[in-house]
């Protein structure tokens, strides 16, 4: 559980993800609305952020490390110093990665929740106006 094998995966999935993400940016300006463009890219980023999020799932600590280590139930069970230390930094090593995959989970999923209410309410505005100014439009006569 060492902290350069966390890095070694992020860094080739955010390269991913910004890749993926240019792509559907260039892909979406062929649709024909405003609108169109914001749930294209509302459907492509929620792969994306739901991928990089599968791969921040198989980066959490194995369970096991956590649960099959047990809790000494007596005094007796920890004789010297060395196997409190021992416990003690098994401990810290899960709870480390642990708290380093869940920054990372909020990270994305907040930057992803809030681009997307954005780019949405960006698109309805824009129909909204769109839908305004036909409105205000005096026929012919």
């Amino acid at each position: 559980m060492d902290d350069t094998h966390f890095y070694y995966c992020l860094a080739p999935a955010m390269a991913v993800v910004v890749i993926a993400s240019v792509i559907v940016r260039s892909r979406s300006g062929r649709e024909p609305t405003e609108l169109h463009k914001a749930i294209a890219r509302l459907k492509f980023g929620a792969l994306i952020t739901g991928a990089f999020l599968l791969m921040l799932w198989f980066l959490l600590p194995c369970t096991p490390v956590l649960s099959t280590f047990g809790y000494p139930q007596s005094t007796e069970e920890i004789q010297t110093a060395k196997q409190v230390l021992r416990y003690l930094q098994d401990y810290n090593r899960a709870l480390v990665r642990l708290t380093m995959v869940l920054s990372w989970f909020l990270f994305a999923f907040i930057w992803w929740f809030l681009s997307t209410v954005y780019a949405l309410s960006n698109a309805l505005k824009k129909v909204a106006d769109d839908q305004n100014a036909k409105s205000y439009e005096k026929p012919a006569a």
